[in-house]
């Protein structure tokens, strides 16, 4: 399969989120959160649209136990923090952009790609990463097949 790197701006994002300290724990953790965010936005009757994957800590800069990362659902209209839920915006972002699919080819593969792209080119990582979907991952194959990680760049 062939992962072809772009740079684009990429489109600022009003979300609900949850933050989740840890590492990487398999394709399901953020399963109950997005299902919390998704009920959540149901019951006060706010529209949805992207689920995002916002990794607020990178890699190797905190211990994995207390690396922060947050399930995110862009929401359409006005809400309030409550609870566990709180409401910010991503920024609208100059990003090296990868759309790949999970099944046929692996999140570290396109991850380290991306890392080894940056490396030859006047640029560097410039804040969180996130992986954005256009649905429900776990009951959208579409969704699934088409995930977009979004590393924000800037020059060096």
């Amino acid at each position: 399969m062939k992962v072809d790197f772009k740079v684009k701006v990429a489109p600022s994002y009003k979300v609900a989120y949850m933050i989740r300290f840890g590492g990487y724990a398999g394709p399901n953790m953020w399963r109950a959160e997005f299902s919390h965010l998704s009920k959540w936005a149901k019951k006060r009757r706010i529209r949805t649209g992207r689920l995002i994957m916002y990794f607020i800590d990178p890699w190797g800069k905190k211990p994995s136990t207390k690396r922060r990362s947050a399930a995110c659902l862009e929401i359409k209209g006005n809400a309030k923090p409550e609870g566990k839920v709180g409401i910010m915006k991503l920024p609208k972002q100059r990003v090296v952009s990868v759309v790949f699919n999970p099944d046929k080819v692996s999140d570290s593969v396109v991850y380290h790609g991306i890392e080894g792209w940056l490396q030859y080119r006047p640029l560097k990582e410039s804040g969180p990463t996130r992986e954005v979907y256009t649905g429900n991952p776990w009951t959208n194959a579409r969704a699934w097949a088409n995930c977009e990680v979004q590393v924000p760049i800037k020059r060096k």
